[in-house]
């Protein structure tokens, strides 16, 4: 091929990669506006590092937190990405008075409780941006400066790797420039990105090295930047050693070449230098402040080290599978606080890729006879090994599967080169064709996931006009001044079981802000205040919190509560709705009617009936049977304290049902003594079943009653009939009810028992 084409061919390459990095800047950018401020993992923290250095001139203790929102800090972290963050932040002011308001509700398990870590308003987070969100979005800006010089990297790497294929380089750096997941860490504060710089660039130099053997100005390079690694995150520990044996297989493979000894040993003490002095000055400062070489989570270190006394150390194996699936799905796409992701079928498509790109790369290794591709992805392979390895098992010592790709975006690069090398050997002649619908994956899920999912993940409520469903039950319930709940619709409205979900919806037409973020409280609760299912969160999903509501808005929102195996079972179960804040006085908002009138403390917007969750076969329907009230209970069996009673106590009596179908809300089980003349002289109305609500009745339920009949102090002493009547409390009338044999009970009331009254 003539000079003159292959350098316009390289040209051409040059100009690709400038609009790859074009591209994938700009994307960044995007990622970085839309991203509300600190819904990235553990950014608060970061932002927090850098922001002390900005205002203090000073790095911070690496034995004090500076951050108490969230479980972790970054005070004991490495400081150069801080550094380089602080730099801008300088043109702001981040001690405007900002105060963070964290989500307690988020949940992992699912999203309906909120998946934005923090409370975000509105107000100060719009642009044009001030004061802390202004420092925040600088110190994005650093990291998307830096995404663009990884990428750099990632170009001259794999240039190396293959150089008599230069296209697959420029195609390599384009697939990891719009992979989901580097695109959102390019976007976000996190000194993870910086180590994507780093660790390649150090990977590359031991290529080098390899190659080329230990030259002053390669070592001069690989010590420097070795050093750099470990100033930036401790992860690094998991490449620089590779350096180390890339520098002694490069002296050994040029052994023999004539150099004078004296450049060997100042080519070492160069490589061994700079990386003493940088990694050194950082554990002589730890040591100082902490007394530990590393204080970043010294628990570990400890197990380690008595792991290593021991010789037995803990790891959790069973967890290995779970973890490298966790690895693999977060590695490619994973955003936020590792709690918002794409639909499982993407990662079917990654892994199809990935699966391809390695069988392709091992089948194009296989065929190739050339020695130094077989050293330099023996190597590569060895980075691979280590980047992986490092951060799972450290989750598998700490029994988490829980791995994050994040922890291995250095491999990035290499991935990247493989799913590329992979598919241009098994595609061939094709491969011209087959790039750009492989490029297509990454970018097409990059540029549609800051639409799709990014925004609505964490989106406030959207305004409703429409009339509430049919099966909505109207309520216009006003909690104190600041909303009125209109409607509420429960599904399934009469009858949900174990294990399963009660979905709940709710419109809300809000009047004003409150003082202080109440959350919104929804409670299943029976019998005893038994809770068979709860479900606490921030209104709009955690995303509309009550002090940051905007007045005159209607919305409308759905959540699930998962019904609990509680007990008894089956039973019925009120819905409560409240609005809660435990340091306000009083703890719960008042709740009014239409008219004004006092509620209480919350709304009880209906009953339904929990059942197990599995029926057993019903039972055949019994033959034997005092009395049959209507199509609705049979009065099994009655059982009344034996003995003599006195005026003035209190009996026990128990009576045994069985439900043939559901009854009436308002249905009254009266019991009634009645004298020797069948005149009425004491009596007692309750429910049939304190559990079980009448209209959630089955046939084939068991029901039972216990009653205590209180007797009159003045009750003369004789032999007295107990009766039971069934009524109706809102009109007073009876339930027909019948013998065994079908004969009506006279007056439709049953007699029961005898009751002996003896004076005391």
């Amino acid at each position: 091929m003539p000079i003159s084409r292959v350098h316009a061919l390289l040209s051409s390459h040059r100009w690709l990669l400038g609009w790859v990095l074009l591209g994938h800047a700009l994307l960044a950018l995007v990622y970085s506006v839309m991203i509300p401020p600190w819904e990235a993992h553990d950014e608060w923290a970061h932002f927090r590092y850098a922001a002390f250095i900005a205002e203090t001139g000073q790095l911070p203790d690496p034995g004090h937190r500076l951050t108490t929102e969230f479980q972790f800090d970054e005070a004991s972290q490495p400081p150069l990405y801080y550094l380089l963050a602080a730099g801008p932040m300088l043109l702001t002011n981040s001690r405007d008075g900002y105060i963070l308001e964290v989500n307690p509700f988020v949940s992992g398990e699912n999203a309906q409780t909120g998946l934005n870590m923090v409370l975000h308003d509105p107000g100060q987070e719009a642009f044009p941006w001030r004061g802390t969100i202004l420092a925040l979005h600088l110190g994005r800006l650093v990291s998307i400066v830096i995404s663009v010089l990884a990428l750099g990297v990632t170009y001259r790497l794999i240039r190396y790797l293959v150089p008599e294929h230069p296209g697959l380089a420029l195609w390599g750096t384009a697939f990891q420039a719009f992979a989901p997941q580097f695109v959102f860490l390019s976007g976000v504060m996190t000194n993870d990105i910086l180590l994507a710089l780093f660790s390649p660039l150090l990977l590359l130099l031991s290529l080098r090295l390899i190659d080329e053997g230990p030259k002053p100005r390669l070592t001069l390079a690989a010590g420097l930047v070795a050093g750099l690694a470990f100033l930036t995150k401790y992860l690094a520990l998991a490449v620089i050693p590779l350096a180390l044996v890339a520098f002694l297989w490069g002296a050994w493979r040029h052994r023999k070449d004539r150099k004078p000894k004296e450049a060997w040993i100042g080519s070492t003490l160069i490589f061994l230098g700079l990386l003493g002095i940088t990694a050194g000055a950082l554990l002589w400062r730890n040591w100082r402040y902490t007394g530990l070489w590393i204080p970043r989570d010294p628990v570990s270190q400890q197990s380690l080290i008595v792991g290593l006394e021991q010789g037995n150390w803990q790891i959790a194996w069973d967890l290995l599978p779970l973890a490298v699936v966790n690895g693999f799905k977060t590695f490619w796409a994973s955003f936020g606080w590792g709690n918002v992701a794409p639909d499982d079928w993407t990662y079917g498509v990654w892994l199809i890729i990935s699966l391809v790109g390695v069988l392709g790369t091992l089948t194009w290794l296989i065929r190739g006879r050339d020695a130094r591709r077989w050293r330099l992805v023996f190597f590569s392979g060895l980075y691979l090994l280590a980047v992986v390895s490092f951060p799972l098992l450290r989750e598998l010592f700490h029994d988490s599967p829980f791995l994050r790709g994040r922890y291995m975006v250095a491999a990035l690069p290499l991935a990247a080169w493989i799913v590329v090398q992979g598919w241009a050997f098994l595609s061939g002649r094709f491969w011209v064709w087959m790039r750009w619908p492989l490029l297509a994956w990454p970018l097409g899920l990059a540029l549609i996931l800051p639409f799709t999912l990014l925004r609505p993940a964490y989106a406030p409520p959207r305004a409703v006009t429409a009339p509430a469903p049919a099966e909505a039950v109207p309520l216009d319930a006003r909690f104190d001044d600041a909303a009125i709940l209109e409607d509420v619709t429960l599904w399934p409205g009469d009858d949900v079981r174990v294990g399963q979900g009660l979905a709940v919806t709710l419109t809300w037409h809000v009047l004003r802000r409150t003082a202080m973020p109440y959350a919104l409280d929804i409670q299943l609760v029976g019998v005893g205040d038994q809770i068979y299912g709860q479900v606490m969160s921030y209104p709009g999903h955690g995303a509309a919190a009550t002090h940051l509501w905007t007045p005159g808005l209607r919305f409308r929102e759905t959540y699930w509560l998962v019904v609990q195996p509680e007990l008894p079972l089956p039973t019925s179960a009120r819905v409560l709705i409240h609005l809660y804040h435990p340091q306000a006085s009083p703890p719960y908002l008042p709740v009014y009617d239409t008219q004004g009138t006092l509620i209480g403390d919350g709304i009880d917007v209906g009953s339904l009936r929990v059942s197990p969750e599995t029926s057993a076969s019903p039972p055949p329907q019994t033959s034997t049977f005092l009395a049959r009230f209507d199509d609705m209970l049979l009065l099994e069996d009655i059982h009344v304290e034996e003995g003599v009673h006195h005026p003035g106590e209190a009996f026990p009596i128990w009576l045994s049902w069985q439900a043939l179908g559901p009854g009436p809300q308002d249905l009254t089980l009266s019991l009634q003594l009645l004298d020797a003349q069948g005149q009425w002289v004491a009596g007692v109305d309750g429910p049939v079943s304190e559990v079980l609500l009448p209209p959630h009745w089955r046939p084939y339920d068991r029901l039972d009653t216990t009653q205590w009949f209180l007797l009159p102090s003045d009750l003369a002493p004789g032999r007295y009939r107990l009766m039971a009547v069934l009524y109706r409390s809102g009109d007073m009338t009876r339930l027909p009810v019948q013998s065994p044999q079908g004969q009506p009970f006279p007056q439709d009331i049953v007699p029961l028992a005898e009751v002996q009254i003896q004076a005391k």
